[in-house]
């Protein structure tokens, strides 16, 4: 057997190997997703409640009779059953009386199941003059709270529920799923797929918790082929997966450790295998955006293959790096329901100054129908000591239906 054909094989073993591994990792998450519907421990505002007691007055007269969901970053969530779900800021309501009962957390409180309930106001809240009054029961004194001091507002159920509960690795994943394909039938046949799988799951799933853990799953795969008579037909195979688990030692700094995996045909590369430990620092988070910056040190192993046309067959020899990851990791929701994201990996290698890498990423999804949408995407792969004959750099562009869960 040749050295083309031996390594042509490791090729597409190796390839194999990674597609099935992160193929059944998504199937079981796949499968386990639509459990979350028989129980979740987060709680489903898009659910029309049944209709309740609670009334809402607004500064301007108008009254709605219905349910208080919640209220969270100055704006108060109510359901009436006339006009659905609402979002109104706390000026504009004159008066809200429920008879439900909310836990109110204020701004700056720091929540965690050592918290005692005693320091978090619960039970039936009634507004007036932008004054939140808590009453935990009959012959309870009430509580006071400045409207402008209480930072969320949350049904007291969900809220011990979400404090005290251990939801199983099943639950609380959020995440998309892309697939795209491109047929072209002629003198020449073109064949393009191209498939995409984010996940993530945060413990606990609540804005205000701190969160514990987190687990971050991602997955994509592009593979097209052009053959016509008489030409040796030419294909690409770009694949990468990656897992990364946090463990947060602050609401914002948390330390993390990852796998990744990566195959290009084009680059003469078999799989790159890198297993690294570090920290990451949530820079920024709001309810529109969120900017993690990373950083880790790493062992790395490139296993190279024999570059696809080049002749003659030159095999580059396999490395062994020590090398640090640093980047960043950005999500923005833009309007009419887009969301952006991006991402930068800058990896240096410590041992090999020459074999140098990054990889950067850059995403939209465009909502067309309930969770179903259009997604595009860029990603560019820089390899500074590629295979021989091979580019440094790997640039794709890829477009499918993306559908959301969370």
């Amino acid at each position: 057997m040749s050295n083309h054909q031996r390594q042509g094989g490791t090729r597409r073993f190796s390839h194999a190997i990674i597609t099935t591994c992160f193929g059944v990792a998504v199937a079981l998450l796949l499968g386990v997703l639509p459990m979350r519907a028989l129980g979740s421990d987060a709680p489903k505002s898009a659910a029309a409640p049944a209709p309740g007691t609670d009334v809402i007055v607004f500064t301007n007269g108008d009254q709605l009779t219905g349910k208080l969901l919640q209220a969270a970053g100055g704006e108060v969530t109510f359901h009436s059953d006339k006009v659905g779900d609402i979002s109104v800021k706390w000026d504009e309501i004159k008066s809200l009386h429920t008879t439900q009962h909310f836990a109110v957390i204020q701004q700056g409180q720091k929540i965690t199941r050592k918290t005692p309930t005693s320091e978090i106001p619960q039970g039936t809240i009634a507004v007036e003059n932008q004054q939140i009054e808590v009453t935990s029961g009959a012959g309870a004194a009430p509580r006071e709270v400045s409207t402008q001091n209480a930072e969320f507002v949350v049904d007291e159920a969900a809220f011990d529920k979400a404090l005290h509960s251990n939801p199983s690795w099943r639950q609380n994943w959020t995440g998309s799923a892309t697939a795209g394909i491109a047929l072209v039938e002629s003198t020449q046949k073109s064949r393009s797929f191209n498939t995409a799988f984010a996940a993530s799951r945060t413990t606990p799933n609540v804005t205000w918790l701190a969160p514990r853990r987190r687990t971050i799953l991602d997955f994509s795969d592009v593979y097209g082929s052009i053959s016509q008579p008489n030409v040796p037909t030419a294909k690409t195979s770009v694949l990468h997966a990656g897992a990364e688990q946090d463990w947060y030692l602050s609401p914002r700094l948390y330390a993390l450790a990852t796998a990744i995996f990566s195959h290009d045909y084009s680059q003469g590369l078999d799989l790159q295998e890198i297993y690294g430990g570090g920290l990451g620092y949530t820079a920024i988070k709001d309810a529109r955006q969120e900017l993690d910056l990373k950083a880790d040190v790493h062992y790395e192993r490139q296993n190279f293959g024999q570059t696809p046309g080049f002749f003659p067959p030159v095999i580059t020899p396999s490395k062994n790096l020590v090398g640090i990851d640093a980047g960043d990791v950005y999500m923005r929701k833009l309007i009419h329901g887009m969301i952006f994201n991006q991402s930068l990996v800058v990896t240096p290698a410590l041992n090999q100054v020459k074999a140098f890498s990054a990889l950067f990423t850059a995403g939209l999804v465009f909502p067309v129908y309930k969770r179903f949408g259009f997604s595009t995407g860029v990603q560019d792969a820089f390899l500074n000591d590629p295979a021989a004959g091979s580019k440094r750099n790997s640039f794709q562009f890829t477009g499918g239906v993306t559908y959301t869960f969370q």
